[in-house]
Parts: C-alpha cells; structure tokens; sequence
C-alpha cells in the first residue's frame, strides 16, 4: 500500500495569510482614501479638486471590493 498524505487540519495554511494581507491591502487603501473624501468637509481641511476627487471615490470603492473579497475568502480558508 502507497503512503496517504498527511493533512493538518489544524493549521490555517499559507493561502490564509495571503488573503490576510489582501485584506489588510484593501483595509489601508479604504482608510486612506476615504481620509482623503472626510477631510475637507468634516475635518476642516480644504476640499480636493474634482478630478483627485473622483479618483479618491474610486479608490475607496476599490479598496471595500479588496477587502470584502479577502476577508470572504480568508474566512472561507480557515473553515475547517
């Protein structure tokens, strides 16, 4: 009879620190630039001019759509 691999079940595994640090990727990139969109009307900071504006609102939308999927799949990944 062949050997049956071992399997750790009680380990998280290397794709469960890669979807952390996706996570955490897409939880800096949504706190910087939502920073960036709250400054100037709540924090009395002047307000950006429309075109780094837009490109702040996208990239606050990019980083909710990182960190939602790496937090999904990280939370899937360690489900045993």
């Amino acid at each position: 009879m062949g050997r049956r691999p071992r399997i750790d079940r009680g380990g998280f595994g290397v794709l469960a620190y890669v979807y952390a640090f996706v996570t955490f990727v897409g939880l800096l990139l949504t706190t910087g630039t939502g920073y960036l969109l709250v400054r100037g009307p709540f924090l009395g900071g002047a307000l950006l001019e429309p075109t780094p504006l837009l490109g702040a609102l996208a990239g606050f939308v990019v980083g909710v759509v990182v960190f939602g999927w790496g937090a999904t799949r990280a939370a899937d990944v360690t489900r045993f």
